[in-house]
């Protein structure tokens, strides 16, 4: 009789066995069809979100890459999420602020990060999109976009020699990536080495021949390094690839200003101004332009207008207008 109720108590224990066993993996099963669902989903909120983006939309793209990262994430339970046994309970929901308990279920989600950094720098929030590329760089290191999006930021941020080394570190990760090379370049020339943003310049339209800004960039430093034909030239190409571009009218008219071609200068604010009628900048430029013609009033009005769209400008304005008066005079 001891024998009998041994076996029959072995047959349960296995039968017990096989049941769980059975359990675990329909939860598998389960988890999988779950998780191709919500990879899925968050592929298609990533590509609407983008998609967002490209229209300006910046609010619905940042709306969408959020709900795909709660998607591609999940929380690693905490002693909080356990139960006195030390299990996990059922029915985590994904908390992206809970950083250190974050694990990836899709890789995506590092380039998700860098999306959603993109569209907060497009909103104003530098504090926000950090901390995104802070996220994609800790996920995938090698992510080229993700620290030429930070050096973006930094760059915002007036901190350019962090902007430099993120834009060199993308540019080691991709050294084909022509933009940050014109953005490394652009940090450089405004700690003026100019040399070094020349270089930099020219690689990048050597990756990148068809970007108009490109070209208006060395432009200036072009202009800078006292090359005010090859300047011209560069503006001339930019405005053949891109004839609204406002920044290569400008630049133009700078170097025409600077060559004494002042009525060519004049025609090149005006026409900046027509494409970008907040283009502070362009308004007392072509108000120093007209004061040099002894057109006080169109001065003024420009003068003006100018500090309408920036008050800020103030001090430097004046600075201008006394050196046109005072000559040898010109535009700095």
């Amino acid at each position: 009789m001891v024998t009998g109720y041994v076996t029959t108590n072995s047959h349960c224990q296995r039968n017990k066995y096989v049941f769980l066993i059975f359990i675990f993996v329909l939860v598998l099963v389960l988890s999988s069809i779950s998780m191709a669902q919500s990879s899925q989903e968050a592929r298609d909120l990533y590509q609407r979100g983008r998609q967002r983006y490209t229209r300006g939309d910046f609010d619905g793209a940042i709306a969408d890459y959020t709900r795909a990262i709660l998607l591609t994430t999940r929380i690693q339970a905490s002693q909080k999420d356990r139960g006195e046994s030390g299990k996990l309970k059922l029915g985590l929901v994904p908390d992206e602020t809970d950083t250190p308990g974050i694990a990836l279920l899709d890789p995506m989600a590092a380039a998700i990060y860098a999306d959603r950094s993109l569209a907060r720098y497009a909103r104003g929030d530098l504090d926000g999109a950090m901390e995104d590329c802070e996220r994609a760089i800790n996920i995938d290191p090698g992510l080229g976009t993700a620290y030429f999006d930070r050096g973006n930021v930094r760059a915002a941020r007036g901190d350019m020699d962090g902007a430099i080394a993120d834009f060199s570190r993308a540019i080691t990760i991709d050294p084909r990536d022509g933009l940050a090379f014109n953005n490394r370049g652009g940090q450089l020339y405004k700690k003026g080495d100019i040399k070094d943003a020349l270089a930099d310049y020219d690689r990048a339209i050597a990756l990148s021949p068809r970007v108009a800004e490109i070209y208006a960039n060395r432009a200036i430093a072009r202009r800078d390094h006292g090359d005010l034909d090859g300047a011209v030239a560069d503006c001339d190409r930019a405005i053949k690839l891109n004839p609204r571009l406002a920044m290569a009218f400008h630049a133009r008219g700078l170097t025409r200003f600077l060559r004494k071609e002042i009525e060519g200068s004049i025609s090149d604010f005006s026409r900046a101004i027509e494409l970008d009628p907040g283009f502070a900048e362009a308004h007392a430029n072509r108000g120093l332009a007209q004061l040099l013609l002894g057109r006080d009033s169109k001065a003024k009005e420009d003068f003006d207008q100018c500090l309408r769209l920036d008050p800020s400008l103030e001090t430097e304005l004046q600075r201008r207008i006394q050196a046109v008066k005072r000559p040898p005079g010109g535009i700095q």
